[in-house]
């Protein structure tokens, strides 16, 4: 019952199509993995014995149930077997003291819903602009396209949605008109780039996040001996080092608990095996050498987004690669003009993203058919300015032709 509870859950982060395979390794793959994970431990924790300690004979079965619950609960402490346990000050205790092990499932699943967050913020954003960024890529990556009828019909209807949000960006720029005088924030939303920045900040949210949970990874298991865990764990595992000589994860450890008898308190230590460390440690290790894995990957990724948005000639080289393979007759050089004045004044930063995207997740075919088609209805439009000064040319009318070829 339980597990059919958590896979059920599973649909609330499975991943959407418009991002990048380094965002679905953040919000889908490894928040998955990380209540997968969670699962595992919480198995183990609540249905098996995650701790068993070793009591005197004279202690009932009623006792030891009662010092293994209170030893779980109320944390133990590492001393190695060299060491002298008679006489240990109070505050040394203290300081060895192990008390990650109970709170396991609870850290992944946070972990989990910081690696979901930047994708929901980005969905949240994105919705809240002209261009439906979501709606604009699932249509362009159903399965029915493989349909003539349904491919014409779907990409028309994504012709017409971004001629309507582009020529709108452009009409607020050229009539410089600012919905929000006062809150001048409110009005990025209506900006020609406020979607490319906006998944250009989901992306620094994804590196910041993962740099994050690698610090917090550190305080949590509160590794001292260790600057970076991961790397310092794999070193010990080289060189043939143990738990009984780092004490990282270890899997026996000490409990001091008191029993009233008789109206006397009487103290009590024991020895306890943490079996959940077993895979505890596993566990970090390899979400450690994952998390370092992500953070190389999302930086290159951030660095290439960012390095494309920025920089204009790749925009340029973009659009007029797509415009060469399309069929509609273009030559490159002698059409170089058009190309800057097609991004600058009608596509804009983000045409040239949603375009992009379109690319990633559909293919070049999808992607040129629509540029094609907004690069026949830039140059219809702009000739039939004058003619049309009180109302725009009609979209239906213009651009798209190319779907008939």
């Amino acid at each position: 019952m339980v597990l059919g509870a958590v896979l059920s859950m599973l649909r609330y982060v499975a991943g959407s199509d418009d991002r990048d395979f380094v965002d679905r390794l953040h919000s889908y793959f490894t928040c998955n993995i990380l209540i997968g994970l969670a699962v595992l431990v919480s198995f183990k924790q609540f249905g098996g014995k995650p701790i068993e300690c070793l009591v005197p004979d004279m202690f009932s079965s009623s006792w030891e149930q009662y010092a293994e619950n209170y030893c779980w609960a109320q944390d133990t402490y590492y001393v190695p077997m060299g060491e002298a346990v008679a006489g240990m000050a109070v505050d040394d205790r203290r300081q060895r003291r192990i008390s990650y092990y109970q709170w396991v499932p609870f850290f992944l699943l946070a972990e989990a819903a910081c690696f979901r967050l930047p994708s929901l913020l980005w969905q949240y954003l994105a919705g809240h602009s002209g261009i439906k960024i979501h709606e604009v890529v699932k249509l362009s990556s159903d399965p029915n396209n493989i349909k003539p009828d349904i491919k014409r019909a779907n990409i028309r209807s994504l012709t017409i949605h971004l001629q309507g949000a582009l020529r709108f960006h452009r009409r607020l720029h050229k009539k410089q008109i600012r919905p929000h005088r006062v809150l001048w924030m409110c009005n990025l939303p209506y900006s020609a780039f406020f979607v490319t920045w906006m998944y250009l900040c989901t992306k620094f949210f994804y590196l910041g996040n993962v740099c994050v949970q690698l610090l917090l990874m550190n305080k949590f298991l509160e590794t001292d001996k260790y600057s970076w865990y991961g790397f310092g764990a794999m070193i010990d595992l080289l060189n043939g080092t143990t738990w009984q000589q780092s004490g990282v994860f270890p899997r026996v450890s000490l409990c001091d608990f008191d029993v009233r008898v008789m109206g006397n308190v009487q103290e009590h230590t024991v020895q306890c095996v943490l079996v959940i460390n077993i895979f505890n440690e596993k566990i970090f290790i390899f979400l450690w050498f994952w998390y370092l894995m992500l953070v190389f990957f999302t930086s290159g990724s951030f660095l290439y987004w960012l390095f494309v948005a920025v920089v204009p000639q790749m925009n340029r080289r973009f659009i007029k690669r797509h415009l060469e393979i399309s069929e509609m007759p273009f030559d490159p050089n002698e059409r170089d003009a058009d190309v800057r004045r097609f991004i600058d004044s009608y596509l804009k930063s983000d045409g040239v993203f949603v375009i992009r995207m379109l690319t990633l997740q559909s293919g070049v075919c999808g992607s040129y058919t629509i540029l094609s088609a907004l690069d026949v209805f830039n140059s219809k439009s702009s000739a039939l300015v004058q003619p049309y000064k009180n109302s725009p040319p009609r979209i239906e009318q213009t651009g798209l032709e190319v779907f008939s070829r």
